[in-house]
């Protein structure tokens, strides 16, 4: 390996390294060798990996520079974020390794300033508790963090990231990669900083990861490439806790297939698992996710979600992608193949937020659902289901509850089908021929 001390670093936290990590990665390159980072607190701006591999010693830490100068921009523009300005990047190569026992921190606190809370318009003042929950202000921010673009066999093994500035870990376009045992730690009240973001990959196997993220925590989605599907991916023993979204599959309009989830924890989030297509040519599909304990609550301040345990979006999101990223593909449903069993909701909650031309085909959500109060029924809000469909096992007794006979049916209280976006007469007429087909709760 290549010691980044043969090239005149200094693990003082306070002397910029930049230089040293380029004359190192640049000498690896040469030698096929990996770069090794020794105990001591580096600090640097960027680094362009360059395909070289990256082994962290127990105590070496790597952090970023605070000053927006030690960013330069990346030849790569993405899709939401902008220009790519991180603290590591690589932009191609095969078998890249970041691996060992030592910290990334991304030292992202530093662009914020935590005397300025966003504060969400609301009836009421807010509390000094419910203002330490809102996002803070910035006036400029790397766009990401470790950003990985079109990388064969990808490994980061074991390293804990720390106080990202947005996007933690971004995965591009990559084959074949895999994020084991990684603890990541940002600031909760810090805006996107996502833990593991997955973008039109091919096969990712997300295994043995602690994440707690003030944005979410496992984003799955083809955002930085609309028109290459992000598939084959497993995330399984896990433990989330997120401000937003612990674990979310599709945006907009992504295409995301194939998908394995299990034996995941998600603790203290503003909303649990959450499927989402912003777009009539939106595609989730072929899902499959046991063994989940979710436990939410909600949030002050501009998060996403209401403590919602499971989440269906199915309706036009307001962001700031162009409308000419759009790949203007048809798809004749939005949701199809979705299997949820075994998942224990503290929240109690399951919701559909639906649109025109959004429909469930086929989907199952089996499982207990605990509420606040107890086990009971999970509370649905406008679910696309065939009528007569969704039964579930109340209070573990093995007794099973037709929730639905002949059709949706609200709760007390509740708005009609005519008062929902997709209450108009054609859009009922889809709904009973499409929507609702082979859709259950075991």
């Amino acid at each position: 390996m290549i010691n980044i001390m043969d090239f005149g670093a200094a693990g003082d936290g306070a002397a910029l390294n930049t230089e040293s990590f380029r004359q190192a990665v640049a000498a690896a390159k040469s030698a096929g060798q990996a770069v090794l980072v020794p105990a001591g607190c580096f600090l640097t701006g960027t680094i362009d990996l360059q395909g070289v591999s990256l082994h962290l010693e127990p105590g070496a830490v790597i952090k970023g520079s605070p000053n927006r100068e030690d960013y330069p921009v990346m030849p790569y523009q993405h899709n939401e974020l902008g220009p790519l300005q991180a603290l590591i990047v690589c932009l191609g190569g095969e078998n890249v390794v970041i691996d060992g026992e030592g910290t990334i921190d991304l030292n992202g606190s530093s662009f914020y300033d935590f005397s300025r809370p966003l504060v969400p318009p609301s009836r009421v003042p807010f509390s000094p508790e419910q203002l330490e929950e809102c996002t803070v202000d910035r006036e400029w921010r790397p766009t990401q963090s470790i950003f990985f673009y079109q990388v064969k066999n990808l490994t980061l093994r074991g390293v804990t990231l720390l106080d990202a500035p947005c996007w933690t870990l971004t995965l591009a376009e990559c084959e074949n990669a895999k994020a084991l045992g990684l603890t990541i730690d940002t600031n909760l009240r810090v805006p996107n900083d996502d833990g593991i973001h997955v973008c039109s990959c091919d096969g990712v196997i997300i295994s043995g990861c602690h994440i707690t993220s003030g944005d979410d925590c496992i984003a799955i989605s083809g955002i930085t490439n609309w028109a290459k599907p992000c598939q084959n991916v497993v995330v399984s023993d896990c433990v989330l806790r997120s401000c937003s979204k612990a674990l979310v599959l599709g945006y907009i309009y992504s295409h995301v297939r194939n998908v394995l989830i299990s034996n995941v924890i998600i603790q203290n989030s503003n909303r649990g698992l959450t499927f989402m297509c912003n777009d009539p040519g939106g595609l989730v599909e072929n899902v499959r996710a046991v063994n989940l304990v979710i436990d939410t609550r909600v949030r002050a301040g501009n998060w996403w979600g209401n403590g919602e345990a499971i989440f269906f979006m199915g309706v036009k999101h307001d962001s700031a992608i162009p409308p000419e990223q759009n790949p203007c593909r048809d798809t004749p449903v939005n949701f199809r193949n979705i299997i949820i069993d075994g998942a224990i909701c503290a929240s109690g909650k399951c919701h559909w937020r639906g649109g025109r031309r959004v429909q469930l085909r086929p989907c199952g959500l089996a499982g207990h659902y605990r509420g606040k109060e107890g086990l009971g029924q999970p509370g649905l809000e406008r679910p696309y289901l065939r009528p007569g469909s969704l039964s579930t096992d109340c209070r573990g007794t093995g007794r099973r509850s037709r929730i639905l006979e002949k059709g949706w049916r609200p709760d007390p209280g509740e708005c009609t089908p005519s008062a929902l976006p997709w209450g108009r007469a054609e859009n009922r007429h889809r709904i009973k021929r499409r929507a609702y087909e082979n859709c259950w709760l075991h």
